[in-house]
């Protein structure tokens, strides 16, 4: 078994404990267990960073697998954990985070025969721009997504004046899931716009043919998030309906990627 195949299963072994541990210990209300699963998964996004940056060394931006873009769509969620855990202090991301970086690099592991068509002078344009300011706006948005859960299932339950469960006793309250789901829109939803446009300038520069479902499908998230955006921007619209609409944002946001790869194969073809 080679050094990369060791590398991905550790990666794959500290992102499931570390998901487990997130969950249990935020469950059980558990602060060392909690404590113990970040560690794991901090442990898990250093052998993911060298995984990748190993194989981009390897490869370049024009020879790398789906695999490796979904991998680093799963990277990129953990970064935005990583990063409301130690500055926000915001560590219950983690239990929307961590599961979907697990399950997408799982989900990686059946797109390992296919790669992008990228011609050689605009890959690095493709991969700078395209990727990155989609990966970033997707991590927003799980963020989004993952304090709207927690905001509507709070909410709920205090709407209803049902005893809330233990483990909400040591979550934040409802104004600090909307502060992170209005940030997470607003600094999200340009990435989007930027990461769609070049998109559609790079698909025609490349002769690529996009399928009308999958742009329709495109346009109507960005519709969807700009709305969003106008009204956390120009309204100042808060709570219950701006978690909702960014959970179905994200949703959808994860029928597209699974149709972009899983379905349309998204210009990809297999690899020799």
């Amino acid at each position: 078994m080679e050094y990369k195949t060791l590398l991905f299963i550790a990666v794959i072994f500290c992102y499931s404990l570390g998901a487990l541990g997130i969950v249990l210990g935020t469950l059980a209300r558990r602060p060392a267990v909690k404590s113990a699963a970040n560690l794991l998964t901090l442990a898990g996004f250093a052998l993911h960073s060298v995984f990748l940056l190993k194989l981009f060394l390897e490869f370049g931006p024009r020879g790398l697998s789906a695999a490796y873009h979904i991998q680093l769509l799963a990277w990129c969620l953990i970064l935005f954990y990583l990063a409301a855990w130690r500055w926000l202090r915001y560590p219950f991301l983690g239990m929307t985070a961590a599961p979907l970086a697990m399950l997408l690099s799982l989900f990686s592991l059946q797109l390992a025969g296919l790669r992008d068509i990228l011609p050689r002078h605009l890959s690095g344009l493709f991969f700078g721009l395209h990727i990155w300011s989609l990966y970033i706006s997707i991590g927003m948005l799980t963020m989004a997504f993952g304090a709207g859960l927690l905001f509507v299932y709070t909410e709920s339950k205090i709407k209803n004046k049902i005893p809330l469960a233990e483990f909400t006793k040591d979550m934040p309250s409802l104004s600090t899931y909307d502060r992170v789901n209005s940030v997470a829109v607003m600094a999200g939803f340009p990435f989007y716009t930027l990461g769609l446009m070049s998109g559609f300038i790079w698909a025609p520069m490349t002769r690529s043919v996009v399928e009308n479902p999958k742009v329709i499908l495109s346009l109507f998230i960005w519709f969807l998030y700009a709305l969003l955006f106008y009204q956390r921007a120009a309204i100042g619209y808060r709570g219950r309906k701006t978690a909702v609409m960014a959970i179905v944002i994200f949703g959808i946001s994860a029928l597209s990627l699974v149709f972009d790869y899983a379905v349309s194969h998204h210009s990809l073809q297999l690899m020799p």
